[in-house]
């Protein structure tokens, strides 16, 4: 073979090898990603330090082998962070990350809620090339908890690393969200005194007839928003873009943030500050100029008196249709005449003025119509009632000290209950939440802004029931100038023509309640000779891992309690 000849071989081989060793040259030269998980916090009104532990460990290893990732080792996150609490703040975050010479740094929280366990996470590029990135799974029962951190893993591999779950652990059982027009299941989270799934009947005993209320979708018997960075006060839920689909209207302290749901996530699309002056205490919805948006009425107040606000979507934002009403607002369910838009004033050294009245808006003035007949309760404390199915209103209220009580509008009782109900750490006057480290020195005057009372027919015989709130805690029921509630139940009751008796109880729930609201309700048809199906839904706001006396250092989700009921009483039957 002539030298030339020769030459030519030798570049073709040379050039062989390099398209067959230069794609894993390629490769070998790109290391993994390399990720930090810090420790989880821990959302419980119980020690869960084994569990926290143990997940982040779990965790580390499905990435490692799920994403093809590198884990920091242990060790040296926790010497990172020497004995400080995880960075918050996504720089600080990014900060770490980089003394840790990884990629991403995972953040995440295991909060427990009645019963059931749910995990968040967040995952932080240490680039800051791009934003943060939320995941979460929730677990029924705490032995199922590793199914939920397979999930979390799976969830994490795939939308951040590119990873494809197999087919085989695609159908394995994760641990998500269910939609309300999911297969019922068994768990069953309404519960009366005994037993389970015994109602009370119309005249007071225990009906032979079982009425499934109460039944649920999903294993859990409610699903989760994310975790919310801040406290929750006061939310609502409706259609206020005018899509026909509902959105979450949630209030901190001092600013209302909108979100839409989907798939069990909660997105914001618009967040509206409105100073640090006034402090919110309600959120109401209503479409009260008939324009097909329903309007956001903000009730808040400071020290002294009332200074509401008015929001409405304007096609591409929430304007401010009014602002500084010196009025308590709120929107009004009157049965027979819809929602009416309702006001109370402040008087010369009262937080609250003698009567409430229907009222209307011309621009940013507030005009007064007629007074309301609310047996004596001040705005707030009080909602109207068919209890008794046959057109007459009667007033349910929530007194000062936290009693239900059934009113007739001319202000006579019919009804105390011996039991406690409601319970909110909301107030006006005295020190605002801005000044909750003054609260025992404080000697202002200062009144709470009771509990939500709804009223909706959940038993579909004809009358109105009564959903409100029970927020535990024996310390705010001595100490009155101190109110916390660290976990607490929602209860649906019915009037049995002398007292106000329960259909339902959700289990204890993790947490203060804040707020609560009802979906609209769905009438399904079903097949001829069975009962129609009605589904609704019960919307919770909780502040999570505290008793709501500091809103400003927690944080907060809206838990989903599915209803499942049946339209026709005399054919129902449990499921």
């Amino acid at each position: 073979m002539n030298p030339s000849a020769v030459s030519h071989l030798r570049r073709l081989l040379a050039g062989l090898c390099l398209l067959i060793f230069f794609p894993a040259l390629a490769m070998a030269g790109t290391p993994p990603s390399r990720v930090a998980i810090l420790p989880f916090a821990a959302h419980s009104d119980r020690d869960l330090n084994y569990l926290t532990s143990g997940l982040r460990d779990m965790l580390a290893s499905r990435l490692a082998s799920q994403a093809g990732v590198e884990v920091v080792p242990r060790e040296k996150v926790t010497q990172a962070l020497a004995g400080k609490a995880n960075p918050s703040d996504p720089a600080a975050l990014r900060l770490l990350g980089a003394n840790l010479q990884a990629d991403y740094i995972l953040a995440g929280s295991l909060t427990t809620a009645a019963g059931s366990l749910s995990l968040d996470a967040t995952l932080t590029s240490v680039k800051g090339d791009a934003q943060p990135q939320t995941f979460y799974a929730t677990a029924p029962r705490e032995e199922e908890i590793i199914s939920a951190i397979d999930n979390l893993s799976w969830q994490i591999a795939e939308k951040a690393f590119g990873k494809t779950k197999p087919a085989a652990t695609s159908a394995a059982a994760g641990v998500a969200p269910i939609p309300i027009a999911g297969a019922q299941q068994a768990a069953d989270p309404y519960q009366t005194a005994h037993p389970d799934r015994l109602l009370m009947g119309k005249e007071g005993g225990y009906s032979n007839v079982l009425r499934p209320l109460g039944v649920v979708t999903g294993a859990l018997g409610f699903t989760k928003s994310q975790d919310l960075n801040y406290g929750l006060v006061a939310m609502d839920v409706g259609d206020v873009d005018g899509d026909g689909q509902d959105e979450f209207v949630l209030a901190s302290a001092y600013d209302v943030r909108i979100y839409r749901r989907t798939d069990g996530r909660y997105q914001k699309i618009a967040q509206i500050p409105l100073g640090h002056r006034y402090t919110i205490h309600w959120i109401s919805l209503g479409d009260i100029n008939k324009n097909g948006r329903q309007e956001i009425y903000v009730s808040a107040a400071d020290s002294s008196g009332p200074s509401s606000t008015v929001l409405e979507w304007d096609g591409k934002g929430f304007a401010h249709l009014a602002d500084n009403l010196p009025w308590y607002l709120r929107v009004i369910d009157i049965p027979g005449q819809g929602k009416v838009l309702a006001g109370q004033q402040s008087g010369i050294n009262q937080l609250f003025a003698k009567g409430v009245f229907k009222v209307s808006l011309q621009g940013d003035r507030v005009v007064k119509g007629e007074a309301l007949q609310t047996g004596g309760t001040n705005l707030f404390d009080f909602s109207y009632a068919d209890l008794e199915g046959n057109g007459s209103l009667l007033v349910v209220a929530i007194s000062q000290d936290d009693r239900l009580m059934v009113i007739r509008p001319s202000g006579k009782v019919l009804w105390t209950s011996d039991d406690y109900f409601g319970g909110t750490t909301r107030f006006v006057g005295g020190q605002q939440y801005g000044d909750l480290s003054k609260i025992e020195n404080d000697s202002n005057a200062r009144i709470y802004i009771p509990a939500r009372i709804i009223i909706r027919d959940v038993n579909n015989d004809g009358r109105a029931d009564v959903i409100i709130n029970k927020n535990l805690s024996s310390a705010s029921r001595i100490l009155a100038r101190t109110r916390s509630y660290p976990n607490g139940e929602i209860h649906a009751l019915t009037w049995n023509g002398i007292s106000l008796t329960d259909l339902w109880q959700t289990r204890k729930i993790d947490g203060y309640i804040s707020d609560y609201q009802m979906g609209p309700v769905q009438v399904v048809p079903t097949k001829d000779g069975k009962p129609q199906q009605i589904k609704t839904e019960l919307n919770v706001g909780v502040v999570l891992n505290s008793s709501g006396f500091d809103l400003f250092k927690s944080d907060s989700a809206v838990l989903t309690f599915p209803l499942h009921l049946t339209g026709d009483e005399g054919k129902a039957q449990t499921e």
